[in-house]
């Protein structure tokens, strides 16, 4: 094709045809631009078609990870409510202390030391924030919203989650161990006269309720959160 146009302004040269020359010149002038223009907007078309299968690839998993979290969130909120029937439970045996025994209150005791946390699946999330691509998500609600409760679930997590283990082995474990919450034939049982005398023991439970009622609350919001943004996402990916 090369040489096809080639010997054309060849003839035309040697012709002394330069006004014909001139014309074909322009001509293949505004060919190669075209062609150029053809050949950007095929380019542009691919990389919209790879964007648009990365976003649909990234969309489906992100929904995935969600539904984890949801899932987990789930999980998580029946064993808080165990817990807090325990708490309850172990302070109506405090104030009732003449129709119950020590055990009674040690079975719910020994839930109590027990931490309860959750990991969060954002594998999909950190993989678009590392590649660079978070843009390929046009619908900025999305985008915005995954920001945000990512931050909420790091906060959580430092906050509540870390803090109640730090809350239990620094304070309401001390205040088990200072009675015979580990049973051993070497020691008394004490009688539950013995722990409601304790302040320390008291508030111990009183706080504990407080926290995992609190923790309850910010578990609820995030299980909301995730169900909302994973409800955007299927809706998007419908588009």
């Amino acid at each position: 094709m090369i040489k096809f146009f080639r010997k054309i302004r060849q003839k035309l040269l040697t012709e002394n045809k330069f006004s014909k020359y001139l014309v074909y010149a322009i001509g293949e002038i505004v060919l190669v631009v075209i062609g150029i223009l053809i050949a950007l907007s095929i380019n542009n078309w691919n990389e919209k078609r790879k964007d648009n299968n990365l976003k649909q690839t990234f969309l489906l998993k992100l929904k995935s990870n969600l539904q984890d979290d949801i899932s987990n969130f789930k999980k998580l909120s029946e064993t808080n409510e165990r817990h807090l029937i325990h708490i309850d439970s172990a302070l109506t045996i405090l104030n009732n202390h003449e129709s119950y025994n020590t055990m009674d209150l040690q079975r719910h005791l020994y839930i109590l030391n027990r931490s309860s946390r959750f990991n969060t699946n954002r594998i999909a999330f950190d993989n678009l924030l590392s590649i660079g691509k978070v843009n390929i998500i046009e619908n900025d609600s999305i985008t915005e919203m995954l920001f945000s409760y990512y931050i909420k679930v790091q906060k959580v997590k430092e906050a509540i989650t870390e803090g109640l283990d730090s809350y239990n082995r620094n304070t309401f474990g001390p205040a088990l161990f200072e009675f015979d919450f580990m049973s051993s034939s070497k020691f008394k049982t004490k009688e539950l006269s013995e722990y409601i005398e304790s302040p320390f023991f008291i508030n111990s439970l009183e706080y504990k309720k407080l926290a995992m009622g609190y923790f309850n609350k910010q578990n609820d919001t995030l299980l909301s959160n995730a169900s909302e943004i994973r409800k955007l996402i299927s809706e998007e990916l419908k588009k």
